[in-house]
């Protein structure tokens, strides 16, 4: 049975293509927008042409280059995945995967695989509940990933990497969170290369090949403005680990307006730079430092290098620690402070004769004024360590 709408099938067909168009999304619109929150970030974009594909966006002929460069890199399409949003409220991206990079320079074969981000955000001009977290930056992204980077020189691999990517969320309080990893890395320094020099001695030190891993997590509340590095860990295979955390309070939505316009007030106008000296230092009074602690975990790394260096010297290595801490008084005399002077003596000297860890930690009680900060390091740089609760310790237990 054939049911008659009354509707000419041509109306019809008019019709549905009218309602396509108006929920198509619009790829001039959008690509507009990329290029001028590309331009806040000190980037310029280009394009060939902006088509629309189903709820995707393709891009043809896309150039990115400093904004400071005079040459332009091509890197010809790019599809942006299930768009969404308009120019005023904002524009959302599920997925941008980018080709991989295949390259020979120079007898250097260079790739890079499975690059993609997930989860971009255009920030709406004209959008009334942006998180705080992204009202000073206009793109947001959820995930970025590399599969893969290796690199040949002559046909020899002299460095690979695997894994790497950033993930960043923004808690209902506001609170943003970045988790960074910077995957596993391998660099082989027996190909030959340009900096044949430091290749040698890596391969002295007993180091043919060195690999490890850096990762981190940062953390920033608006509201409060805190912001944390808890931790920054580098970690190399049997070498060491190096860990770094600190945490500043004053880092606010208001700070960091403020900075903005000052910076663009000093590159308005380069001459004026007293008044901007003075309007910084009113800025950094603003700022807080709570807490930072750097700790060195001994992987062998310190044996090979007092071992080279006694060798290249002539020395033994008793000698060379000798006479490595015998500089030490003469070194931090400046600071006019006989009792972190010996704590400092004695971490070192205890480290570099039984290598396990090496710790520098500043704990205040209360969170220290930056400007307090700057201050004993300008005038009285005795009362540091006070200031700051600075401590230096080698081989506690903690630190392992």
């Amino acid at each position: 049975m054939i049911v008659k709408t009354g509707i000419p099938a041509a109306a019809t067909a008019v019709l549905l293509l009218c309602t396509s168009s108006a929920l198509a999304v619009d790829a001039q619109a959008f690509a507009d927008r990329l290029k001028a929150v590309a331009s806040t970030q000190s980037v310029e974009m280009s394009f060939d042409s902006a088509e629309e594909d189903g709820d995707d966006v393709v891009l043809r002929g896309v150039r990115f280059s400093p904004a400071s460069a005079e040459d332009s890199e091509k890197i010809g399409e790019i599809t942006f995945e299930n768009v969404t949003g308009s120019t005023a409220e904002g524009w959302t991206v599920e997925r941008v995967p980018i080709a991989d990079i295949d390259e020979t320079e120079e007898g250097t074969h260079s790739t890079v695989t499975g690059i993609v981000i997930e989860g971009l955000h255009l920030v709406g001009t004209e959008a009334t509940d942006t998180p705080a977290a992204m009202s000073f930056s206009e793109l947001f992204f959820d995930r970025a990933a590399v599969e893969s980077v290796n690199v040949e020189k002559d046909g020899k691999k002299v460095f690979s990497l695997s894994g790497a990517e950033m993930e960043n969320d923004i808690a209902d309080d506001g609170t943003l969170t970045s988790e960074f990893d910077l995957g596993t890395f391998d660099a082989d320094f027996t190909a030959a290369n340009d900096n044949a020099e430091s290749a040698a001695t890596m391969r002295e030190l007993g180091y043919a090949t060195l690999g490890g891993n850096i990762a981190g997590t940062a953390t920033w509340n608006p509201q409060s403005g805190l912001l944390e590095l808890d931790p920054f860990d580098i970690e190399l295979t049997d070498a060491g680990s190096l860990s770094f955390t600190y945490a500043i309070s004053g880092y606010t939505p208001a700070f960091i307006e403020s900075l903005q316009q000052l910076q663009q007030q000093m590159a308005s106008n380069p001459d004026n730079q007293s008044a901007a000296g003075m309007a910084m230092m009113g800025l950094v009074s603003q700022l807080f430092l709570n807490s930072a602690d750097l700790v060195f975990v001994d992987d062998s790394l310190t044996d090979k290098l007092l071992d080279y260096y006694a060798k290249k010297n002539g020395q033994t290595r008793e000698q060379l620690i000798e006479g490595l801490t015998s500089m030490l008084p003469a070194m931090l005399s400046d600071l006019q402070n006989p009792t972190f002077q010996e704590q400092v003596i004695t971490a070192v000297t205890t480290f570099l004769n039984d290598p396990q860890s090496l710790s520098i930690a500043i704990e205040p009680t209360a969170p220290v004024p930056a400007t307090q900060v700057i201050g004993a390091a300008m005038g009285a740089p005795q009362t540091l360590p006070s200031v700051l609760s600075l401590s230096v310790t080698a081989n506690d237990a903690t630190d392992d």
